[in-house]
This record gives structure tokens, sequence and C-alpha cells, in this order.
């Protein structure tokens, strides 16, 4: 009998038990930040490299990959399409799986860079590379990058905070630099601070993390060995080679150093890459051009520089379409996001100038007032003196007065005395010329009393004539003090107000003259910049060869000394590509 049924079939969830879904705890360590999470066991590398992004906010993807050195064949490159699990070392203990966020692929410009965290990541992995001596960078270029490191890190150079030995521990010069100098870290720090103080004064532009920083790249991608993974290869020969792969193309050098590129290939020349076995082939655009064929100690290598030269040339040949839809929307909103922080640093600045000025008018008001203060303390004293002179003056007036009155009496009682005389002279004749000597006597004295009575009124009324005045000083100071005063609260009131008319004149300048003003001011202090730099290097080499210690080896090529980056690679991909092929077989 047959049987038919429509519908759909729900199974009872009783029926059968739902098993936990095993999880993977992944810790991922950033040259910034650290993050720990769960994601499914079965797990690829794509799918935690897009939850660590998402997390993170980081768009430029193409430039960054996840490593892990706990592998069967230790340090390696996570590969997206194949699980976790099959790719690292997973612990009895359910450890977290270790992994990193590096820069995996380095852009031909670093101005290419759009978002801030892209730009501070390779911050932070390029100043690293040089430290720990991955990448080569002379003395003078090390001081340059490490007073770029304390701007990023400080802000604006202030003479009571940054002073040697006050800037922790960090490591700003690569420890091989300095012992070839005869240095204390203290010198290399003194160094470093005056070239750090010369970003203060030298540019008008905003002095910020993101701007230090991009200083920082822009210096360091002028290094020959920036952006370049280097691998050990064989030609036919059998000779050792190194193979550097970057933004650029594939650069051999001798074992002796990495500086020296002999010959490179463009990507411009590359049309296939492929490798069976230890040996690698690289097919030319110009088919009529041989192979170009070099050999490596084991197969893990070749999937390494397969990995890496697949990169770069994406990274190339997007460059030379023009840019995607993704790529168009990153620069618009880092445009309006650049231009939102312009905006607010223009509030932060014309706020700062506002309290300068503010502080300044008060510190001048301060004076004035303390001016004021110091002409009414004056005025003051002078004040008190006339009052203690004046009460000095009253007590000899009035001693005056008291010994004019009694040499007024004294003449009185000598006048009493003539007339009693004279009278008993009427009695006695005999008694005459006694009474007239004595009366002479008598008269001189009474005279001597008038003249001293006399003397003491003159001295009297000077004494009274000078209160008189004293007292009119006192009354002129009293004056003085009181018009100093008015003068001092007319004066702040009139200060205030003109403070008050120019802070509202301040409001009404157009924004968008100021903007303009400001970016054409920073265009041309950063075109003066690029030309002080070179001068500025020279200057530091200079300093820096004076004390070197003797017999240090000379890391820097000599014949290659003058030669920049963007020199050398000319020099090596010139000529036909058969002729460098043959080349590097010849090597």
């Amino acid at each position: 009998m047959a049987h038919s049924f429509t519908g759909s079939l729900v199974p009872c969830s009783n029926m059968w038990p739902t098993r936990a879904k095993k999880l993977l705890t992944v810790h991922i360590q950033t040259l910034d930040v650290d993050m720990e999470f769960s994601v499914p066991y079965k797990a690829t590398g794509k799918e935690v490299f897009d939850k660590v992004t998402n997390t993170m906010g980081l768009r430029e993807t193409w430039y960054f990959g996840l490593q892990s050195t706990k592998t069967t064949a230790g340090q390696m490159w996570i590969i997206d399409e194949k699980r976790i699990v099959d790719q690292v070392y997973i612990s009895d203990d359910n450890k977290p799986v270790q992994l990193n966020l590096l820069v995996k692929f380095y852009p031909q410009d670093v101005n290419d860079l759009i978002q801030d965290i892209t730009k501070h990541l390779f911050y932070l992995q390029v100043k690293d590379q040089i430290l720990s001596r991955i990448i080569f960078a002379p003395a003078e270029v090390c001081v340059m990058l490490a007073s770029y490191t304390l701007q990023a890190k400080y802000g604006d150079y202030d003479p009571q905070k940054h002073k040697v030995g006050q800037l922790g521990n960090e490591q700003l010069i690569p420890e091989q630099v300095m012992n070839q100098y005869q240095l204390t870290k203290e010198g290399w720090e003194q160094n470093v601070i005056n070239w750090y103080a010369q970003h203060s004064c030298r540019s008008t532009v905003d002095r910020d993390r993101e701007w230090a920083e991009m200083q920082y790249l822009m210096i360091a991608e002028s290094l020959k060995m920036f952006g370049v993974n280097y691998f050990l290869i064989q030609n036919k020969r059998g000779t050792d080679l190194w193979l550097g792969v970057d933004a650029c193309g594939l650069h051999i050098t001798e074992m002796d150093s990495q500086q020296k590129p002999k010959i490179a290939f463009p990507w411009s020349e590359v049309k296939n890459i492929s490798f069976q076995d230890k040996k690698f082939t690289i097919k030319p655009v110009n088919e009529k051009t041989e192979d170009f064929k070099f050999f490596t100690k084991n197969i893990r290598t070749n999937r390494m520089i397969l990995q890496m030269c697949v990169g770069n040339h994406e990274l190339y040949t997007r460059r030379h379409k023009g840019d995607t839809l993704v790529v168009q929307a990153l620069k618009q909103q880092a445009k309006e996001e650049k231009k939102r922080k312009q905006v607010e640093r223009e509030k932060l600045e014309k706020e700062r100038r506002m309290k300068e000025e503010a502080m300044r008018q008060r510190e001048e008001l301060e004076f004035r007032l303390r001016k004021f203060e110091a002409s009414a303390r004056k005025a003051n004293d002078k004040l008190q003196r006339s009052e203690e002179a004046a009460e000095i003056l009253e007590e000899k007036v009035k001693l005056a007065e008291e010994e004019a009155n009694l040499l007024a009496k004294r003449a009185t009682e000598a006048q009493q005395e003539i007339l009693r005389i004279r009278q008993e002279n009427n009695k006695n004749n005999e008694e005459n010329l006694m009474l007239k000597e004595k009366l002479q006597h008598v008269e001189e004295n009474a005279h001597q009393a008038a003249s001293k009575a006399e003397v003491g009124a003159t001295e009297a009324y000077r004494l009274k004539q000078e209160l008189d005045n004293a007292r009119e000083r006192e009354k002129d100071a009293r004056g003085r003090l009181m018009e100093i005063t008015q003068q001092s609260v007319l004066h702040d009131k009139a200060d205030i107000l003109s403070y008050i008319n120019k802070e509202e004149s301040l409001s009404t300048v157009k924004k968008k003259e100021e903007l303009v003003q400001q970016l054409e001011s920073s265009r041309l202090e950063e075109l003066k910049a690029n030309e002080e730099f070179k001068t500025q290097l020279n200057s530091v080499k200079s300093t820096l060869d004076a004390l070197k210690v003797d017999g240090t080896p000379v890391e820097e090529p000599i014949e290659y000394v003058d030669e920049d980056k963007y020199q050398t690679l000319r020099r090596i991909t010139a000529g036909e590509t058969r002729s460098r092929i043959a080349f590097f077989h010849s090597l």
C-alpha cells in the first residue's frame, strides 16, 4: 500500500538531546591592544580575522594578517580558507590560541593609508622593527625618528616637563647603534630632545599624534629595508642569496648585505608565479624571455614566498586600477573625519587663544592694580608723614607760646621791680648810686628778656606758618589719593569694556577664510620642512661622526651611501628582463 504525506516534518525537541557547540578561545595580540574571545571550534582563519578587524573598526584589512608562532612549522601566517585548529598547535588544557595581528603587506606610499588606526598600527610595527634592527637605519635617522616618537607620545615640547632623565624607560635608539658611539644614554636623550624641541617651532600645522606618526612613517619608508620580506634562496649554481619581496617587486641581494640589491623584477614584468616541490618559477610578461627560477630549502618557504608575492601583486594591481567603492567610501569618511577633527582643533585653538588673551588681560590688570596700590601706599605714607610733622610742629608752637608767656611775665616783673626801685630811690640819696647801678643792671636784664620774648614770638609765628603749610599739604595728599582711586576704577572699567568688544569682534571672523589660510600656510611649511630635512640629517650625522667609536664597522655600504632607495630601485631594474635573469644565474 502506498502512503503519502503533504506538509512539513517538525522534529520534537525531546526526541534527541542537543549537543553543546564546541568553542575555541582565541587570544589576539597587537602592538596596541590585546583581546580575547570565543569562536566556533571549526572557525576558519578568515572568520577569526574578520571578527578581530570588526572589533577594532579596521577597514583596510588588505594590509594585515594573523600570524602564529606556535605551529608545527614554527612562525607562519594564518591561511584564510583553512580552519584555525588545522594550522596551530592546540594544547590539551584548553589554553587560548595565541595569534598576532600584524602588518603583512606594505603600500608603495604610506600616504595611501587612509584610516588613523591603520596608520597607528603601521607606526607601531615599523618602530618595533627599527628598534630591533629588522629594518636598518643610520644613527642620524634613528635620532630623527626618536624625536617624532616623543612628539607622538607627549605632544608639543615643554622645557619644564621634557628633560633628560624624565622621559621614562622607553627605548628611543637601537642598542646596537648606541654601542657604536661614545655617548651615554643621557647624551642620546639630549640629542633627541634637541630635535624634538624644533618640531614645535618649525611648523605651524597641528602637531598631534597622527601628524607625528605620519612623519615617522614618511621618513622610515625611505629606508631600503622598509616593507621588505626576505627569504633565503639559491640559484642554479647553488649560490645562497636573499630574495626580497615588497610592494615594488622582487629584489635579489647577496648574503653579505641585504641593503645592496643587485637586481630587481618589478611586478609589471611578472605574469605568473608557481612552485613545485623546492623549485620556484616566475613567468615574465614577455613570453620570449626564459622563466625566472630559483630554489629553496623546503616547501614551507615556497608557500610563504607565494603568499607574499600574490598579496603584493594584488596590491600593485589594485593601486593601478583605481580606487574601489570601499576605498572611495573610506577616503570620503576619512576626509569627513579629518574635517571634523580640524573643526574641533580650531575650536580648541580658539579657546586656547581666548584663554591666553584673558590671562594676559588679567595679568595686565593685576599689574596696573599693583601699580595703583603702590602709588596709593606712597601717597598714604606721605600723608602719614605730613600728619606726624604737623603734630611735631604743633608741639613746638605750644612750647614756644609757653616760653613767650614766661618771658613776658618776667619782663612785667622786671618793670615792676624798676618802679619799686625808683620809688625807693627818692627815699635815700645815699643809696642813689647803688640804686642807679642796680637799676642799670635790672634794665639790662629787662632788655635781654624783652629781646628773648620778641625772638620767641617770631619763632612761634614761624612754626604756626609751617603748621598751616603742613595742613595744606595734608589736604592736597588726601585729594591726590582720592583722584588715584577714581582713576583706577575708571581704567579697570575701560579695560573690561574693550576686552568684551574685542572678543565680540573675534567671533565675527569667517571660518572658511581662516581654514584656507591655515591650509596654505601648512602646505608651505611642509614644503620647507622637506627641503630642510636632508640638511638636518647631515647636521646630526656630523655631530655623531665626531663621537663614533674607533674601529666600529661601517654598516652602510660605502658605494651607495649617497644613493637613496628610489635611485637604487631605478638602477637595479634597468635593462632587459632576460639580461637580469642571466645575471641572477651568474651570481
